[in-house]
C-alpha cells in the first residue's frame, strides 16, 4: 500500500515519531493518557512509527478511549518533514529509553515536546523553553499529564525549542565528536 502523506487536522496535534515497540511502552502509558486526551476534543494524536503487531495491536487496545481523536501513519522514509507540522512531540515511558533522540530531532526540527519528568528525558529536555515535562503518569494517575494539557489548550505558550542553541549544540556531530575523541583517549593502550 503506498504511504498516505501527512495532512493536519485543526486542533492540537500530539504526535509520537517513534518505532511501536514494548521499550517505548506507549500501551502502558496510553492506558493511563487515553482518556485524558480523550477529554479534550481538541487534541489530535498522530502516530508515525511501525511496529510488530502485537505492539501496535496492544497500543491501539490502549488508546481506546480516545480513538477518534488518533490517527496512525506508519514508517515515513521524511520524519523532517513531519516534526514541524506537529505542535508537540510526545515521549514513551523513561525507563527503558536510551537517549531520546526522537525528541532531539523534534527540539532541533524546532517543535517542542512532552516528557516525563525524568532521565533520559531531564537530559534532554528543557521545561518550558524547549518543550514541557509532567509528572509520570504512574505515579498520579496521569494527573500532571491532565494539567500541561490544560495550559496548552488554555494558551500557554508554545516553545521555540531552536531558541535554545546552546543546549541543541549538546546534541551535535561536532560535540559527539569531541566526546568519542576523549573517551577514545582515556583508553591505556597495551603494550
Amino acid at each position: 500500500r503506498p504511504a498516505v502523506r501527512f495532512e493536519r487536522s485543526p486542533g492540537v496535534s500530539l504526535g509520537i515519531v517513534s518505532r511501536i515497540t514494548p521499550i517505548k511502552q506507549f500501551p502502558r502509558m496510553f492506558e493511563i493518557l487515553a482518556p485524558v486526551i480523550a477529554s479534550f476534543p481538541v487534541l489530535r494524536l498522530e502516530i508515525f512509527g511501525s511496529g510488530g503487531y502485537a505492539s501496535v495491536r496492544d497500543l491501539k487496545r490502549a488508546l481506546a478511549p480516545a480513538r477518534g481523536q488518533v490517527r496512525y501513519w506508519g514508517y515515513q522514509p521524511d520524519v523532517a518533514r513531519v516534526y514541524p507540522a506537529l505542535d508537540y512531540v510526545l515521549s514513551g515511558l523513561p525507563e527503558k529509553e536510551a537517549l531520546g533522540l526522537n525528541l532531539i530531532e523534534a527540539q532541533a526540527a524546532g517543535t517542542p515536546v512532552l516528557a516525563v519528568n525524568a532521565p533520559p528525558f531531564t537530559e534532554t529536555v528543557l521545561d518550558g523553553v524547549t518543550g514541557y515535562l509532567y509528572r509520570d503518569p504512574r505515579e498520579d494517575g496521569g494527573a500532571g499529564f491532565r494539567a500541561l494539557i490544560e495550559r496548552i489548550v488554555g494558551g500557554a505558550p508554545r516553545p521555540d525549542p531552536r531558541l535554545a542553541t546552546e543546549h541543541l549544540a549538546r546534541f551535535s556531530p561536532e560535540r559527539f565528536a569531541e566526546r568519542l575523541a576523549r573517551a577514545i583517549g582515556a583508553i591505556p593502550v597495551a603494550r
